[in-house]
């Protein structure tokens, strides 16, 4: 295992479309002694309308030009290429999200990003949440994951002209994807069938039938213990399956609690629920063990923290960094 930065992520909520915020953000990563940061498409209006917005990204471009950490970005948490927007009387917007796709492979180049995160498209719930659309039958399923791999095979040689890894990230489950099955009469074991997206064997099989040198997976380590946790596999075996397709690494910590009706982070994180990005050392997850899986993996390790822990930051580093030294240390 050779982890070739730790970097920081910039919380799109946080950065709220700010340059200037986006400045002061680089300036404590750098102080903190993380070597890179992860940038949010979303959170800086890098995309407008399947765009790019092209006056934003000169201003974040001329901010970079005196940032000396390297960058990977994250596209929009909402794109998907396997369950695009579908409101009834309206056409289906997967033209759309291939744009959004593109114009963000634009963005990375343009920034001198050579990873781009893409959250797994099965996740089949949201328009039925919304009372929007019925469960999708097992038939759509199968075509939602098809015309995933489908548009993503047309999307790669972009992906290769702009030299952008594209890596596929590891979803986690809701609380309200539960509430819906349960709604709609369904017993919550069926949520992997419609929430594919976190279970390693479904993204797997889509990194395969893509087929391209540019394309892998983003390993989520909370993500993937929450999705564990609930859905009651191995964690490690999870990661060992996933290993020889991971180019890219997230992680922070959290209890492996789904977690119940309380959204807001001041009732969530006295009780440990959900995917609440705390930093290293806080939660349960095992952090030392999970890295033990991935014994050839090469790339960055971008640490996903929530603005509301940023005073931790340095400490959060230090311990992950310990984990990191001793592991290559045995390993030699």
């Amino acid at each position: 295992m050779h982890i070739e930065a730790i970097c920081i992520n910039t919380d799109g909520g946080h950065l709220g479309g700010s340059v200037t915020r986006l400045e002061e953000c680089l300036h404590y990563a750098s102080a903190c002694g993380y070597d890179g940061v992860e940038l949010s498409v979303h959170g800086l209006d890098l995309v407008v309308g399947g765009r790019v917005n092209r006056l934003q990204l000169d201003r974040v471009r001329r901010v970079l030009n005196g940032y000396a950490g390297c960058v990977s970005v994250h596209a929009p948490d909402r794109l998907n290429l396997a369950f695009p927007q579908r409101i009834p009387g309206c056409p289906s917007e997967l033209a759309l999200e291939m744009d959004v796709f593109a114009a963000c492979l634009e963005v990375c180049s343009a920034l001198g990003a050579g990873t781009m995160v893409y959250h797994s498209g099965l996740m089949a719930l949201h328009e039925a949440h919304a009372g929007l659309q019925p469960l999708p039958d097992d038939d759509a399923l199968v075509a939602a994951r098809e015309q995933e791999v489908t548009a993503l095979r047309e999307l790669m040689p972009l992906a290769d002209a702009h030299g952008v890894m594209v890596a596929m990230e590891n979803r986690d489950p809701h609380p309200w994807e539960v509430a819906t099955l349960a709604r709609l009469g369904m017993p919550h074991t069926e949520l992997p069938r419609y929430h594919a997206g976190m279970m390693v064997p479904a993204l797997v099989e889509q990194v395969q039938a893509v087929a391209h040198p540019r394309f892998g997976l983003t390993l989520d380590m909370g993500h993937l213990y929450l999705a564990a946790n609930y859905c009651g596999f191995d964690y490690l075996e999870a990661i060992r399956e996933a290993s020889p397709y991971v180019r890219h690494l997230h992680g922070s910590d959290n209890f492996g609690r789904l977690g119940g009706v309380f959204d807001d982070l001041n009732m969530r994180v006295p009780y440990g629920d959900g995917d609440v990005h705390m930093p290293h050392g806080w939660g349960n997850l095992p952090h030392r063990e999970a890295l033990q899986q991935l014994p050839d993996y090469e790339g960055l390790y971008v640490m996903e923290i929530r603005p509301r822990f940023r005073d931790h930051l340095p400490q959060a580093l230090r311990t992950l960094k310990g984990i990191v030294q001793d592991l290559q240390e045995h390993r030699s």
